[in-house]
């Protein structure tokens, strides 16, 4: 019943969402101690001037509600290129709603962080690639793309691997076009050339991109998570695994359309663990991976035969939400005292 009202496509599921959202947020907007920015050392390019800005105001409210904004805007976007061109087979909120759950459980990335900037230009850019779909003269789309990925690794650098995600579209939706495959390096060379050119300018010296190209292993934070956060990834794991064994058994009845959706989530999300595993790259790709986390799981809970166990899964993401947003410190004290 709970999952029946939540995949719906009405205006009041997705004000129910922002309300639920903000609730989420309440904690980190009474937390005297938290800035609300992530203060990076060497930060990139745009990153730096916003970084700047904010410390300099000294405002952590702002700094939080500005980070809460990106994260409705982001769900939104989710929404928005779901029902627009029809990922999953239906219209739903659902997506959006399983982004922010997912999202919220990373407690240490709920504040400005760079990856919030990179991440919405990235989802402006696959609405660039949905729109090629069905044209016959698509490289127009295929290079804004590019360009707004470009613009994104100005924020946040390894967000610019996300080219890949081009080249595998155009394989799937477009196999043997060169042209498309071509034109999707021209965004970040172009955005680089722009910036190194008025960096030159600007310092009279040049700027070292290779200091970027950073390959230390990011996934060892895993072990300094929290034993909630722990029992959260766990728990979203294993709803991945059954919810990738349901949707194989009846891949063959989907529509292509689905199908290839269906591929394009396995390879983003394959491609955000790899970036976490090989690059200087940490967690805070949670939000970049919650993306075809939301939309996979989303289509399994709703074609899920027994739609008993689709609200008992609904249900424990809001519980297991709950208990590590609000009840972490007391759970982890407790399982401390008990080991």
């Amino acid at each position: 019943m709970l999952l029946k009202f939540f995949k719906g496509y009405q205006p009041t599921n997705l004000i129910l969402i922002i309300f639920l959202t903000i609730i989420f947020w309440l904690r980190f907007f009474l937390d005297d101690t938290n800035s609300g920015i992530y203060i990076d050392q060497n930060p990139l390019p745009l990153y730096g001037l916003i970084m700047e800005l904010f410390v300099s105001l000294d405002y952590p409210f702002l700094n939080k509600l500005i980070a809460l904004l990106f994260i409705l805007f982001q769900a939104i976007l989710i929404a928005s290129i779901n029902n627009h061109f029809n990922l999953l087979g239906y219209r739903s909120y659902l997506p959006s709603l399983i982004f922010v759950l997912v999202t919220i459980n990373f407690t240490q990335y709920q504040l400005l962080h760079p990856i919030l900037f990179s991440n919405s230009l990235f989802l402006i850019a696959w609405i660039k690639i949905k729109k090629a779909h069905g044209k016959q003269k698509a490289l127009t789309n295929y290079f804004d793309a590019s360009l707004l990925i470009g613009l994104a690794s100005l924020f946040y650098f390894n967000i610019i691997y996300l080219i890949l995600i081009l080249w595998i579209n155009t394989l799937i939706s477009r196999p043997g076009s060169f042209k498309e495959l071509s034109i999707a390096l021209f965004g970040p060379i172009i955005i680089w050339y722009l910036f190194f050119s008025f960096y030159f300018i600007t310092y009279n010296t040049s700027y070292n991109i290779f200091d970027l190209f950073s390959f230390d292993p990011g996934f060892s934070d895993f072990t300094s998570l929290s034993i909630t956060n722990q029992i959260t990834v766990l728990f979203f794991l294993i709803l991945i695994v059954m919810a990738s064994f349901a949707l194989f058994r009846y891949y063959s009845s989907l529509n292509i359309n689905i199908r290839k959706n269906l591929k394009l989530f396995f390879y983003l999300f394959t491609l955000g663990h790899l970036i976490i595993f090989f690059t200087n790259s940490s967690l805070e790709l949670i939000y970049m991976i919650a993306v075809p986390v939301s939309l996979f799981l989303s289509l399994f809970l709703v074609n899920l035969k027994s739609k008993l166990f689709g609200d008992i899964f609904f249900i424990l993401m809001f519980l297991i939400t709950i208990a590590n947003v609000f009840f972490a410190d007391i759970i982890n004290s407790g399982i401390s005292h008990l080991w």
